[in-house]
């Protein structure tokens, strides 16, 4: 199998992209490289921002929250209705007129509270936004693609973020059941034997790194284990 399949299969669509542009016209895999060429394509793949550097990422607490997450968990707290009001002005503000950094944490707070609100496209957006304008995060890129797995976006472009998430963080299990959950649904989709292999190293790597403290996640892993099992053993 050429090395763009097999980036395809894991999951890793930047890399399989990235391979598939350099195969040249006349080679055996060529008509293959053009049809994942035209699948990243229609999915947006290659619009996906990339990090410009792998800095120190911030660590999921045992709650399931990142430090990027106080900010929204304040504003929820507020009673006062037109206190309330002001702190959603501010965040706009600074959405328009912050630094980048200030911009994309606004945007991520502002992606929390949407989707507090159960307005999910909004939520979305606005995690996208909060990636672009700071991709060096992988707490942004990774609640992204979460995100846009649990309200069913393309699994090719879920996959373009969390693939960024976890070269970033790649210590981190949320990113890598995350990605589990996506192959194991294009497994069900494509019926292709391959991704089903992929998820289970995938969910394999998310339990080696999930910390003890991590109950919660550690419970979700091991039941996506078992929900795994009615495919491993037909």
């Amino acid at each position: 199998m050429h090395e763009m399949e097999q980036y395809f299969y894991n999951g890793q669509v930047h890399l399989s992209l990235q391979v598939a542009k350099q195969v040249k016209e006349d080679a055996p895999e060529a008509q293959t490289a053009k049809q994942l060429i035209a699948l990243y394509e229609r999915y947006g793949v290659a619009t996906i921002p990339c990090y410009s550097e792998k800095g120190q990422q911030s660590v999921e607490r045992a709650d399931e929250t990142y430090v990027e997450m106080d900010e929204v968990a304040e504003i929820r707290a507020i009673q006062d209705e037109e206190a309330f009001g002001k702190r959603i002005k501010q965040l706009e503000q600074v959405a328009k007129e912050g630094t980048s950094a200030e911009k994309a944490q606004s945007l991520f707070t502002q992606g929390q509270l949407f989707l507090y609100a159960h307005h999910y496209d909004e939520s979305v957006h606005c995690f996208m936004q909060a990636v672009k304008h700071h991709p060096n995060k992988a707490v942004y890129y990774g609640i992204a693609a979460q995100t846009m797995n649990r309200f069913s976006y393309p699994p090719f472009e879920v996959l373009g973020y969390l693939e960024r998430a976890i070269d970033l963080d790649p210590q981190n299990a949320r990113w890598y059941w995350n990605k589990a959950l996506v192959l194991t649904q294009l497994y069900k989709d494509l019926k292709k034997d391959l991704f089903l292999e992929h998820a289970l190293m995938s969910l394999e790597q998310a339990q080696e790194n999930c910390r003890e403290e991590q109950k919660s996640l550690k419970t979700a892993i091991e039941n996506t284990f078992e929900n795994m099992r009615e495919y491993l053993f037909q």
